[in-house]
């Protein structure tokens, strides 16, 4: 079995895959996944992945090979430890300088994030260029790959959990909102509702108004190519159901893009 590991801002999610499988052609199939907060040792992530697993598989199975994406240094010494305890085995970092599949079309490709080299690789697994990703995360990304197989460029955004511990911390009489709650307006009729609106409405307005510009910069009016679009990340749903454009949703892209990008230089 192969270990993926992401190594988030927020959270490190994992996922366990058949490490037989070879084909760097399809996204490969999630056995398990899960994801746990940071600031743990070595020993108690191993101990706590062990666990989770076993609990999921109704036993632990043999782990001979592990694969991690970080953008946090710090947090990537016990993780990659602890990886190393569970499978024998030297785990494989994501890192400039592999092979992805794409091109990677930016002033300094070194500097693209792991994630979004992984979310990249896994859109490419079930989806023709060009395509979007929007990867509603520690921060919001909207990343684009055009018809050539090229990564373009990426737009950043604040998370919206971000947003809206701003407006609390500095609006005194702008309350703390839960995000959930039901069917949404898109004009609030009390406070609760307006924040709401402007948190997620403001977000898939957004959203849509870049596929829009991508779609017309990029495709020819009249032109049969269609513009693939991928959504990930905690609040991803929560966000395109109220776009316009439809997204296909994979709470697991990320770590089918570590195990992606595993099977094609490794094996």
């Amino acid at each position: 079995m192969l270990l993926a590991l992401d190594i988030g801002n927020t959270s490190i999610a994992f996922g366990l895959f058949d490490s037989g499988n070879n084909d760097a052609v399809n996204a490969p199939a999630v056995l398990s996944r899960f994801a746990l907060r940071k600031n743990a040792s070595a020993d108690e992530y191993a101990s706590l992945i062990h666990s989770i697993i076993a609990l999921r598989l109704g036993a632990m199975p043999t782990i001979d090979c592990a694969a991690i994406s970080s953008v946090v240094p710090s947090a990537t010494s016990a993780v990659t430890e602890a990886a190393a305890m569970l499978s024998q085995s030297v785990p494989y970092i994501i890192k400039p300088g592999i092979k992805t599949g794409f091109r990677i079309g930016i002033y300094d490709p070194a500097c693209l994030g792991s994630d979004i080299v992984a979310n990249t690789a896994a859109a490419l697994d079930i989806c023709k260029p060009p395509f979007v990703v929007f990867d509603a995360g520690t921060a919001n990304t909207i990343t684009f790959v055009d018809e050539s197989c090229t990564f373009t460029g990426a737009v950043i955004t604040l998370r919206v959990l971000v947003s809206a511990s701003a407006l609390h911390e500095h609006a005194e009489l702008l309350d703390s909102v839960p995000l959930g709650g039901g069917k949404l307006p898109m004009i609030g009729r009390n406070t609760d509702e307006s924040v709401r609106s402007g948190l997620i409405y403001g977000n898939a307005l957004m959203l849509d108004g870049y596929v829009r510009n991508i779609r017309e910069m990029s495709i020819p009016k009249g032109s049969d190519t269609k513009l693939g679009l991928i959504a990930t990340g905690e609040f991803a749903k929560v966000i395109t159901d109220l776009c316009r454009n439809k997204f296909m949703i994979d709470d697991a892209l990320t770590v089918k893009g570590v195990a992606s990008l595993y099977f094609r230089n490794i094996r």
